[in-house]
């Protein structure tokens, strides 16, 4: 049976995992934030990843994921993963680490993570030393697609958007103002529905008005979460929403006299390559 180091970049949407059988390649699972998901939801999605990867002796698992915001975290999600791969070294660490290690290596930089929710750190090479301030999706995560799908459900409710975008999001929320609350109360994932409806802002990213409500949330992106950090790195941009919608980041940035860096839109590749370049450590 061959081996193989497994390394996954873990979101609350989904889960993109690499490893090196005959060759190196991706397997795409759900999601799991230990924050908002119960541990049914990670269990469920490890038991998977045993079924998927049944065939390769497993010699250590990175796991880098939303959620994890401090050891007790890691220690429960390591736990669930040792519950499935018994024999297995695990390594847990947070997706802003996983992010700074996939875009700088062991070079210090600033990592910008735009996805479902939003973060920011400094990075010396080998830590984080510096973050943002997360306050989660229902207080936080500026700039994030759900932080974009709430911006846009209320511009909606408050008619105050343009007629073309109004007739998309009312073909989203058929049942009207009660159907959407309800199910947004009901959800076991209220981040990633909210989130859903940022598909809108990506259908019509090219519209000035969807432009200028994406620009507005990254500059308070860039004004709470990076600006504080001082950052004085290049600033690497992390996630599909960031890396969507780039051109408007990068001119943000320019605004506060900071230069965008790399682009990655999934980082699970490069976490896996960076990993096999250093000796699977």
């Amino acid at each position: 049976m061959p081996s193989s180091i497994l390394v996954g970049d873990i979101g609350s949407t989904k889960s993109t995992w690499w490893l090196q059988e005959e060759t190196a390649h991706e397997i795409q699972l759900g999601g799991y934030n230990p924050v908002v998901h119960s541990s049914t939801v990670g269990s469920n999605l490890f038991t998977e990843l045993q079924r998927k990867t049944s065939s390769t002796r497993i010699d250590a698992i990175w796991y880098y994921g939303a959620g994890i915001l401090d050891e007790q975290v890691a220690a429960n999600v390591t736990a669930l993963l040792r519950g499935v791969f018994p024999d297995c070294p695990i390594h847990v660490a947070s997706d802003l680490v996983g992010a700074a290690y996939a875009a700088c290596g062991h070079a210090p930089g600033t990592v910008a993570i735009l996805g479902t929710g939003s973060h920011a750190a400094i990075w010396n090479g080998h830590a984080v030393t510096r973050q943002a301030t997360s306050l989660g999706y229902i207080l936080g995560d500026d700039g994030g697609g759900c932080d974009i799908g709430k911006s846009l459900i209320q511009a909606y409710f408050y008619h105050d958007m343009p007629d073309v975008i109004q007739a998309e999001m009312a073909d989203r929320i058929p049942g009207g103002r009660n159907k959407l609350l309800q199910e947004l109360h009901s959800s076991s994932v209220p981040n990633q529905y909210l989130a859903t409806f940022a598909r809108v802002a990506v259908q019509f990213k090219d519209h000035e008005w969807i432009q200028k409500l994406v620009s507005s949330r990254f500059k308070v992106f860039v004004e709470k979460h990076l600006v504080p950090l001082e950052a004085d790195f290049e600033v690497h941009i992390i996630g599909s929403i960031g890396c969507i919608f780039a051109s408007l980041m990068i001119d943000e940035l320019k605004q506060h006299r900071l230069k965008a860096g790399h682009l990655i839109r999934n980082p699970a590749q490069r976490l896996f390559e960076r990993h096999m370049e250093h000796g699977r450590n």
